[in-house]
């Protein structure tokens, strides 16, 4: 994979069974993987070929729609993911032994940090910036929005929250769409990235070839300490991340109620 981590293959590969029709020949290939997912980092090309009922080619030709550059590739990529949701959730003992003796721990736990997490992103978001990028977003001639795991599902909200004030987006969301359509992208595009951790080895690479278009690039992170040249705005939203999760918890709130800010405020801003 080129620009995004290998979590991201799972996503991806979700979405051919999310929006292909069963009658797709790449559905049936993610829907197999899916049901021999801890087998795929050893498989044959061959043999998943077989259990697809296609030809090595079709999968070959799947592996690079996955942007990967083959098969051998792919196979890292989901060996990788695999890897890293080994230990997906990893409460501390201190933790389990509470939970265990009392289950609602658990509920009081989470609501009581995303709680946390949205104060301290209220508190750091301040209006004159919601106005700016509310101005791009109206002045741009086309804005794509990308976002990382669960983002990619709020960026789809977004589009469509925007699309009803009659503000179409290109919300890269679907398989593949994150490296086929950075050809769309010219000096006339805002390009939104939304990456709660704004880890460099992930989106560098991604900024570098959006960069080669001269778009407007605005990233909009909870890390405070990305910084990147390439990048004309950066805007850091405070707010706290659980350390028990792989997956962002308060971070994709934090992010879903400032695109609903964003939302709101372009609403009232360019009501037609």
């Amino acid at each position: 994979m080129d620009n995004f981590n290998e979590i991201d293959t799972l996503y991806t590969l979700l979405s051919y069974v999310n929006v292909s029709s069963n009658q797709d020949m790449y559905y049936t290939i993610a829907h197999t993987i899916f049901q021999n997912l801890d087998k795929i980092p050893d498989i044959s090309i061959n043999d998943l070929a077989d259990l697809c009922y296609t030809s090595p080619a079709t999968i070959s030709r799947f592996s690079k729609d996955m942007n990967c550059k083959n098969f051998a590739a792919f196979k890292k990529a989901i060996a990788l993911a695999l890897a890293q949701s080994k230990h997906e959730v990893h409460p501390s003992e201190e933790d389990l032994a509470i939970i265990n003796k009392n289950p609602q721990h658990l509920v009081d736990k989470v609501y009581k940090e995303t709680i946390e997490s949205l104060a301290l992103g209220n508190q750091s978001v301040n209006i004159h910036d919601i106005d700016k990028i509310c101005d791009l977003i109206h002045e741009a001639k086309k804005v794509h929005l990308i976002g990382y795991q669960f983002n990619k599902v709020i960026s789809n909200d977004f589009q469509m929250k925007m699309l009803k004030l009659r503000k179409f987006i290109y919300a890269f969301v679907e398989r593949g769409d994150e490296i086929q359509r950075l050809d769309m992208v010219d000096e006339d595009s805002l390009v939104i990235i939304m990456t709660v951790r704004a880890r460099s080895q992930y989106i560098d690479n991604l900024i570098n070839t959006l960069y080669k278009n001269n778009p407007y690039i605005l990233v909009i992170t909870m890390n405070q300490d990305y910084t990147n040249d390439k990048v004309n705005m950066i805007y850091k939203i405070d707010g706290t991340e659980t350390d028990y999760a792989n997956s962002s918890l308060q971070g994709t709130i934090n992010f879903l109620t400032l695109l609903n800010i964003i939302y709101v405020r372009y609403a009232m801003l360019y009501r037609r």
